[in-house]
């Protein structure tokens, strides 16, 4: 493997090797694993064997004789023979068997590994009992990437170097394949995770590909080495199986489903609260894309997507995956776009599934929130607030300087251009005196107006809302660890603010006025409710300001986003000057009735 022979590419060398750099670097650190893997399941399935089996392993033969850890692919596949092996893995434009899944068979594989493998690819492959190997590296003198001859006793370079026996893994008899990644350098331990990735040493392969498959092959065993670098220690030391996500969701979740939707498929997992037997911390709630029994774009922690499907409390436990029609796989096979590349699109699930949501997921849902039911303000906080509420500019229609009407915000009707409406807001700065055909005067329905101006009536609808101020629901941490730390947060598809009582600012509030008052246990619940709702009034008014300044030219999406977050709701109910007095007052004339009672 260390002779001068090399053989580059059969393309221009400097741009080969440039668009092979430029291509790996798009590729995640750990994409190969799912490459190789893949090619394997792929080379089985072309197979009449009832049972085939994929090792992903150090290779044994090199361990023995250099001690070193070198990760390799074992796959008991159809295989290839020499001609096949230089044809498939030396020129980086040539497509497998046009008859698999994916018609690029074997780029992909090349692209993410060989860019972060510069020591070389080594490939050892059995046909009918016959074996073969080629060595794909880095040449650093040429700048090429190709594939590494020896010298015959002919005088001529071979590229392709019989094997005996004695050179065949155990796991492979008649036909298979076994790749090896050298990595950087000849000693690098190529078993370890990549810089960066999550996931500890001893089992990072097992977690990647059970998070990254959704079903395995039924006929095709998968396994993969735990804790390698334990010496003759069998009990951490072995070969696990892996079966893939479906599996481990469907023996660990509490309840499960699946929902059929106009485009897609959804199946759900509703996961135990806590740790496992083992003290382990169980899955936590998150979403993800399904395609061809693969995983993509999971969003977990912050990012979790669930509470967009209905599922405000209880999202740490909550599990969805999406698998929807019309989509396909990214080049790098790392997302899905549509058809025309082009992202895909959540908001039509999550509104389907919302609306259409399985009894067992919704009594659930409805289980936890009455758990953590807490008599809020709303309705008292509402009423003072839509005295004012024209201060809060919640008009969400936009001016269209064609249109012919005028709209009223706090009547939620349009009346024609030109007839006079005390508080009506016009809607075009100079609008012409006779109305378009088919104008609409008079009272209407949030929904009716919406409908109407969308149909060119002379406005323009960015959103219509019954009402403009959000319900305000009290609920622990401990059933939403969104809130760790946070006052509250805003969920937008259902206008409710979560409040989160276990925060340490509402707390110590609490304490403040129960020490004031000289710790008198029948007062607590007084002072308990006076400083929540103090808090209500101040989340609602956040949110509400908020909501009037979205769409304005000078706030873009992320500003709306930011204004709105769960760190600004957490800063605005951190003011304490204006709390503590409101508190004081209201306390003050509540416990005078309270003492002559």
């Amino acid at each position: 493997m260390l002779a001068t022979n090399f053989l580059p590419s059969q393309v221009n060398p400097g741009g080969l090797t440039a668009l092979i750099e430029n291509l790996g670097r798009d590729c995640h650190p750990t994409q190969f694993l799912r490459e190789f893997t893949k090619n394997a399941i792929e080379a089985c399935q072309r197979t009449s064997d009832p049972k085939s089996r994929i090792t992903i392993d150090f290779n044994s033969s090199l361990h023995e004789q250099h001690a070193i850890h070198k990760i390799s692919f074992i796959d008991t596949g159809d295989g290839m023979d020499s001609e096949q092996m230089i044809r498939l893995l030396h020129n980086l434009s040539v497509s497998g068997d046009t008859k698999n899944t994916h018609k690029n068979y074997g780029v992909g594989a090349k692209i993410s590994a060989m860019t972060r493998n510069h020591a070389g690819i080594q490939y050892e492959s059995w046909k009918n009992g016959i074996g073969h190997a080629i060595f794909i590296k880095f040449d650093e003198k040429q700048g090429a990437y190709g594939l590494q001859g020896v010298p015959g006793s002919d005088g001529t370079s071979h590229y392709a170097i019989p094997l005996s026996e004695k050179d065949k893994p155990s796991e492979i008899a008649d036909h298979g394949t076994r790749v090896t990644l050298w990595g950087m350098t000849d000693q690098q331990d190529t078993m370890v995770p990549p810089e960066g990735i999550s996931g500890i040493r001893e089992s990072w392969l097992a977690l990647y590909l059970n998070s990254r498959f959704f079903n395995l092959p039924p006929k095709i065993e998968v396994s993969a080495r735990i804790g390698y670098y334990r010496e003759n220690n069998p009990r951490h030391n072995y070969l696990l199986s892996i079966k893939g996500q479906k599996e481990i969701l469907d023996a660990k979740s509490m309840f499960k489903g699946a929902t059929r939707l106009s485009e897609a498929s959804i199946y759900w997992w509703v996961m135990p609260k806590g740790v496992d037997g083992h003290g382990r911390e169980l899955l936590k709630g998150h979403t993800a894309l399904i395609n061809e029994d693969e995983i993509f774009d999971i969003s977990d922690s912050r990012s979790n997507r669930v509470v967009y499907f209905g599922v405000m409390l209880g999202r740490d436990r909550v599990i969805i995956y999406v698998e929807p029609e019309n989509v396909i796989q990214n080049t790098a096979r790392t997302n899905l776009v549509r058809p025309d590349g082009s992202p895909v699109i959540w908001d039509k699930w999550q509104d389907e599934f919302r609306s259409n949501m399985p009894s067992e997921l919704r009594n659930f849902l409805d289980q936890l929130q009455t758990e953590s039911a807490n008599e809020s303000h709303t309705e008292s906080i509402r009423e003072r607030l839509n005295s004012i509420k024209e201060l809060f500019k919640i008009s969400r229609y936009r001016a269209d300087l064609q249109g012919s009407l005028y709209a009223d915000p706090s009547s939620q009707s349009s009346y024609p251009a030109g007839t006079e409406r005390t508080g009506s807001k016009k809607l075009n700065p100079s609008p012409p005196q006779t109305t378009k055909p088919g104008a609409v005067t008079g009272k209407l329905s949030s929904a009716l107006l919406t409908s109407l101006v969308e149909q060119s009536l002379g406005v323009t609808a960015s959103s219509s809302q019954p009402n403009p101020f959000p319900i305000v629901k009290w609920v622990s941490a401990s059933q939403n660890e969104q809130l760790t730390d946070r006052a509250a947060e805003f969920i937008q598809t259902e206008n409710v603010i979560l409040a989160n009582s276990d925060f340490q600012g509402f707390l110590d509030l609490v304490k403040y006025f129960v020490k004031s008052y000289n710790d008198v246990a029948e007062l607590i619940p007084i002072i308990e409710d006076e400083v929540k709702q103090a808090f209500e009034q101040i989340l609602t008014e956040c949110v509400a300001g908020a909501l009037s300044l979205k769409n304005r030219q000078h706030w873009n999406p992320k500003d709306f986003e930011v204004a709105i977050s769960k760190e600004a709701l957490t800063t605005a109910v951190m003011q304490r000057y204006w709390m503590v007095s409101y508190i004081k007052r209201v306390l003050g004339n509540k416990i005078k009735n309270f003492n002559a009672q």
